[in-house]
């Protein structure tokens, strides 16, 4: 948890060193360094908004460095730096622009560092802001480097002032292991360190690396599986581990595990694919990490992985610290892997009332809740019901088409020919509830759980972005939402369609699975399959949102001349008869008035949306438009339109045809 802080100090802030004061160039009363949030999260990510963070920081004064306690306080959106004021004189050439560097420890408490000021004119702070690491400060007015992140800026620091900053240690280079191999060839083992930093860039979030780790789990037949994300300040940084009670590996067993690329004989229905999981997941997220593994009746064992200790490739068995001895502890037999020394998230998760590591708890619940709901619920094929925790809390399924208010559609079996055998897919389209109906369902109950229900079945997101489809590989899901190619944008008035499809690893080429299992390409054949089932799942789920048309009644057709009204059928079948008009008996002279013959407007417009178009007017008439895609319309249309009892049937007719929807077909066989 090492970070690189650097910050362009601005006028209201430079009250902090009593220098400026005596010069008389302070502006405001501020004494402190301002801190922003998103920093500040990053680097104490357990810090709540109501806490005082410590910290023990080195500094310059006249007398040379001196170490002094400060701390970092909320106030309004952002923190402030307080507990020090210098009264130094060597900081005579503040000015706005000036350069604020801090090298902070977030992994103890106190933290752990040191800070300097440089003058804008300093050839530290010009080198600095002419590297490319220091981009973000454009949109930013400071920034926070994670080890790596800052390299060249942290060793331009180090050259300058070696007594405030160090760089971080780095592993061996391997240039002394290129050995001949005869008299036409030489070999070229690769770079660990460089090598491994290529490998960890796969495109895992740490909840997706998480879950990988949960499919060997699951895969060595583990029924419970404990997950731990350590405090990242209390003293051991950001670290994780992932036990299960699993069958375990034997020394052998262990080390083809971690070796990059494993020859693992793989199970017809295992959730492993290229016996990379493990290593690509550990180094997305740590630059080191341990495996610690025991047999029923056998002794634990251990290998690590550490990118700075790589040379050789070889995999490290020293004794465990006594803290990582309680993190890796385990029964009768499975397995634990610790992550140490953890990459932090670039940008941190945030949640109303949530500090950062406890909002990136609760998003790696909800993803392992979706991912593996099905196992979860004991419903995986030839799998046992499986118990996830995470720090002590268990981990409920969220099934997004498992609301009893579902609606389902009758599955199909797809087969698709393979160089070996015909794999086969299962698909089925789901019609979820709207959250009207859903309210109703749910409304004698609380308003936290109504809202929990509202949040699983939208997946805690946008119910529309959540539409489409959820593809599962041995009913683990590895993708869901949106309509792949079928369609190229989310509708809102479908968004309560889903369709599931379910395949096992023998379709893994043909669907192009990449080493994540986070990307599939779906053949055109099942496409072609899947797109007709979901077509009828959206429809239905339009038409929930679709305000039923209003056919005309008796009280809104029009008189005919001879006071009838026309347009009402008489129940006989015969169609539609002239009905006589309501009998006036008021004397009041108002009411007594004939009711206005009501107009039907014809207008012929260019336009390829419609056929045709019935509305109605703020004053009761009614309109009907007509494009150029049916003549005879038109023609019929002009032909009548002096007979008001012809228009007021065609006007039912109408209206009728598109309660059918006969318009879409009209268009579609057009297009």
């Amino acid at each position: 948890m090492r970070f690189l802080i650097l910050r362009i100090l601005t006028h209201s802030e430079l009250g902090m060193f009593h220098e400026y004061r005596r010069q008389g160039k302070e502006g405001s009363k501020q004494r402190a360094v301002n801190f922003d949030w998103d920093v500040v999260d990053r680097v104490f990510p357990a810090a709540k908004d109501s806490d005082r963070i410590e910290m023990e920081l080195r500094y310059d004064t006249d007398c040379g460095v001196r170490t002094v306690r400060q701390w970092l306080k909320r106030q309004d959106k952002n923190w402030r730096l307080e507990g020090n004021c210098p009264r130094d004189k060597r900081y005579h050439f503040v000015e706005p622009g000036c350069l604020f560097a801090m090298e902070v420890e977030g992994g103890a408490t106190p933290a752990l560092g040191a800070w300097a000021v440089f003058s804008a004119d300093d050839k530290v702070t010009k080198a600095i802001l002419a590297n490319g690491e220091s981009c973000r400060l454009v949109m930013s007015s400071m920034i926070a480097l994670h080890d790596e992140e800052g390299e060249r800026s942290w060793q331009i620091l180090c050259q300058a002032r070696p007594d405030l900053f160090s760089m971080a240690k780095k592993g061996g280079t391997m240039l002394t292991s290129v050995m001949k191999t005869g008299g036409n060839g030489v070999a070229l083992p690769p770079n660990p360190a460089r090598l491994v930093k290529i490998l960890a860039s796969v495109g895992h979030t740490m909840p997706s690396a998480v879950a990988d780790l949960v499919d060997n789990a699951i895969s060595a037949d583990a029924t419970e599986i404990a997950i731990t994300l350590g405090r990242p300040d209390a003293g051991h940084g950001r670290w994780m581990s992932l036990a299960d009670n699993g069958c375990g590996m034997d020394e052998i067993t262990l080390a083809e595990a971690m070796r990059i690329g494993s020859d693992s004989d793989y199970e017809d229905n295992s959730l492993g694919k290229y016996g990379y999981g493990l290593k690509g997941a550990s180094w997305s997220q740590a630059k080191v990490f341990t495996v610690v593994t025991k047999r029923e009746g056998a002794l634990a064992h251990h290998l690590t992985w550490d990118i700075n200790n790589m040379d050789g490739w070889v995999a490290k068995s020293d004794p465990l610290e006594s803290w990582e001895q309680d993190a890796t502890s385990l029964g009768k037999s499975g397995t634990v892997v610790l992550w140490k020394d953890m990459r932090p998230p670039q940008t941190m998760l945030v949640s109303r009332g949530l500090d950062p590591h406890s909002c990136e708890l609760m998003v790696l619940e909800r993803h392992l809740a979706l991912v593996f709901h099905r196992f979860l619920e004991g419903k995986a094929a030839g799998r046992k019901k499986v118990t996830i925790t995470i720090n002590g809390n268990k981990v409920e399924p969220n099934n997004p088409v498992g609301h009893p208010l579902t609606s389902t559609y009758d599955a199909k079996t797809v087969r698709i020919p393979t160089e070996f055998e015909d794999g086969k897919v299962l698909v089925q389209a789901y019609l979820l509830p709207t959250e009207d109906e859903l309210a109703e369902h749910h409304q004698g109950e609380s308003a936290d759980l109504a809202r929990r229900a509202r949040d699983l079945i939208s997946l805690h997101g946008n119910w529309n972005d959540s539409q489409g489809l959820f593809i599962y590989r041995h009913d683990r899901l590895i993708k869901w939402g949106g309509w792949h190619q079928m369609w190229k944008t989310n509708d809102e008035k479908t968004k309560l369609a889903r369709v599931v499809i379910s395949f096992d690893k023998a379709l893994d080429d043909v669907f192009k699975i990449n080493i994540s299992k986070m990307l599939v390409q779906l053949p055109m054949q099942l496409q072609t399959e899947i797109k007709a089932l979901a077509d009828v799942a959206r429809k239905d789920s339009q038409k929930k949102y679709r305000k039923p048309r209003k056919l005309p009644t008796e009280s809104t057709l029009p008189f005919l001349p001879g006071g009838v009204r026309a347009g009402i059928s008489d129940g006989t079948g015969n169609g539609a008869v002239a009905t006589p008009a309501p009998t006036v008996t008021s004397i009041n002279p108002v009411s007594a008035r004939p009711a206005p013959l009501q107009r039907i407007g014809v207008k012929e417009v260019r336009t390829d949306k419609f056929v045709w178009k019935v509305t109605k007017g703020m004053t009761g008439e009614i309109d009907i438009q007509v494009s150029e895609l049916n003549p005879s319309l038109s023609c019929l249309l002009k032909e009548i339109e002096s007979a008001p009892q012809a228009m007021s049937h065609l006007v039912n007719f109408l209206v009728g045809l598109d309660e059918a929807e006969v318009q879409k077909h009209l268009l579609a066989k057009r297009d």
